[in-house]
């Protein structure tokens, strides 16, 4: 996967998973002989170092030090030694600016040179070219300090380095600067622990303390690290799934380990994975609301403690991340996104129910909640690629893919078992999609025409997808969750904030105001400057909830309540029959 697809992967809010780390050891273990003769035939993979060490002092002179040695690089003069990020999706990184990156080799000191890539929406990357040909093997020296944060920080995808409670925690990306050679790396992580407290131990998506394995410089990048006094679900790592965490959270965190296990254990049985390996890593935030992000064969969360987060909301922000691990199509962010999220969405609640750890009323709340969700979203008649255009400055743009896809399948599932009169479903094609994607066949868009097409007709399978792409309405049919739950119609307001949502970013100054909506007539100003906001997310959930701003104006602060609602549009959703008894509620 290249950099701009791994960090597309990740943006929908909440992001979707990068193939399974541990994707190429399975792939030749389950090929065969052949295979794998081939595979020991081939060249050994260029050696990779990693050192990390620790220094959680609780403060700025905080920092995680760095020691990356690349076995014999063979790097020309004027060429790419690494290259790293200097903000992704509008997460900063460590930077390294000046001669944070110390490089030797052979020869002794190796002069680096910085450049600064063609900036794109997602990300500028940093170069640093070495001014002399590589002499043997190169080491890099560098510190990685830990991204301040506070109430004031805007949510987003977890990919900064954070310290808390005497230890680390986050993705590669925001901290390694790594080789851009494509293809796998003979990694060799290593963990210096003498400058954090006694028993202390780290994690990396791809195994627990100390690992050797071959994957992408990459995959590196986009994985999760944590170190320091950890504390865990299981205690002691079983190499399968785990939940990490450093300070203790305001839930019974060994309650939600014990369900997501469960939840894990289910998916990876439906999707035939049963030897894969998961690694939960959560986080406190200092500013509200709760997200989180999915890398390799991982995800990390963070939430606020001051909300208290129930488990119930735990359980299915954890269950949508872990589905992120199987299903997805491959091309552009843009154009797959309705699949990554909606299947996530879907399969997320449909397993969870399936698997006992989602009772029959939750699940009718849950996809309740999905359906208004997608009536609401204001750009819910933008075309796929219109929408994808706003992704990266438009959180509520980002939220598109989740509710038209969710929406999609369960019209195209309902489809399918109409046709195959209950003989066939989705899963059909979702788990063939899967399949082709292990063993490297084509998955992509083209695949899901065909493979839907075959169920249902081609051009009904095409008329359907062009309909989804370009923001036509989804109505949920009869057939589907039926006969325990009937559709109803259920007209809502849409979600309108009333000015541009990029005036809650680092600025933090109002833009673009409706003179039209209800945040001007409650007094809303162009160029106030927003010191707060509240209830912001359950705002985008909850038509009835109001969100207040304090603003700062003509040297003083006030405080402004409204309710961020437009005109009434339509809407649909789905009640319980009441006659129809519990035995026949299985989806």
């Amino acid at each position: 996967m290249s950099p701009g697809a791994a960090i597309a992967s990740v943006l929908a809010g909440v992001a979707l998973a990068t193939a399974h780390a541990a994707g190429i050891e399975r792939s030749i273990a389950t090929a065969g002989p052949a295979a794998a003769a081939e595979s020991a035939a081939a060249a050994t993979p260029p050696g990779l170092d990693l050192v990390l060490k620790p220094h959680a002092m609780g403060g700025p002179s905080s920092y995680l030090a760095v020691r990356m040695t690349l076995l014999n690089p063979g790097v020309s003069p004027g060429q790419t030694l690494v290259r790293m990020p200097l903000k992704i999706v509008g997460i900063p990184t460590a930077r390294y600016d000046g001669n944070a990156i110390v490089a030797t080799d052979a020869q002794g000191p190796l002069p680096l040179t910085t450049k600064e890539e063609a900036p794109t929406p997602q990300a500028v990357y940093r170069d640093w070219n070495v001014s002399r040909a590589t002499v043997g093997d190169v080491v890099l020296t560098y510190r990685a300090p830990p991204r301040a944060v506070t109430a004031a920080t805007n949510n987003g995808p977890l990919f900064d380095l954070r310290e808390e409670a005497g230890g680390f925690a986050g993705a590669g990306i925001g901290f390694l600067a790594l080789p851009t050679k494509e293809g796998p790396y003979h990694v060799r992580l290593r963990w210096n622990l003498s400058d954090v407290p006694r028993g202390s131990r780290g994690e990396w998506s791809l195994g627990d303390g100390d690992v050797e394995v071959d994957a992408p410089a990459e995959t590196l990048g986009f994985s999760y690290y944590a170190v320091g006094p950890l504390k865990s679900i299981p205690e002691k790592s079983d190499g399968k799934f785990g939940l990490y965490w450093l300070a203790n959270p305001p839930f019974d965190a060994a309650l939600l380990g014990e369900r997501i296990t469960a939840l894990y254990a289910t998916m990876s049985r439906f999707f035939q994975d049963a030897d894969s390996s998961y690694r939960v890593f959560m986080r406190q935030n200092p500013y509200p609301g709760m997200g989180g992000s999915a890398l390799a064969s991982s995800f990390m969360f963070g939430y606020n403690a001051a909300e208290n987060p129930t488990l119930d909301k735990l359980q299915g922000l954890l269950a949508h991340e872990m589905t992120h691990n199987w299903p997805a199509l491959e091309g552009e962010h843009g154009d797959t996104a309705w699949y990554s999220e909606g299947t996530a969405d879907y399969y997320s609640l449909l397993l969870s129910h399936r698997g006992g750890e989602l009772p029959t009323q939750k699940f009718l709340a849950a996809i309740n909640e999905k359906a208004a969700a997608y009536y609401t979203n204001p750009y819910i008649h933008l075309s796929n690629p219109r929408a994808a255009k706003l992704f990266w400055t438009d959180p509520i743009a980002q939220t598109v893919p989740y509710g038209r896809g969710f929406l999609y399948l369960v019209v195209t599932d309902a489809a399918i078992r109409g046709r195959s009169h209950g003989q066939r479903s989705l899963d059909d094609v979702v788990l063939e999609l899967y399949r082709r994607k292990t063993q490297r066949e084509p998955y992509g868009i083209p695949q899901w025409l065909d493979l839907v097409g075959k169920e249902i007709g081609s051009p009904q399978a095409r008329r359907a997808y062009d309909a989804m792409v370009s923001g036509t309405l989804q109505v949920p049919p009869a057939g589907r969750f039926a006969p325990c739950f009937r559709v109803v119609k259920r007209p809502t307001r849409a979600f309108e904030l009333g000015f541009a949502r990029a005036s809650l970013n680092d600025e933090r100054i109002v833009r673009g105001l409706d003179p039209d909506s209800a945040a001007a007539r409650a007094g809303i100003r162009n160029g106030d400057s927003i010191v707060d906001v509240t209830h912001l997310e359950q705002a985008r959930k909850d038509d009835r909830q109001t969100i207040t701003l304090v603003l700062h104006r003509d040297g003083a602060d006030v405080a402004v309540t409204y309710l961020p609602r437009a005109g009434v549009v339509a809407g649909y959703g789905w009640v319980r029959d009441d006659a129809v008894p519990e035995s026949s509620c299985k989806f």
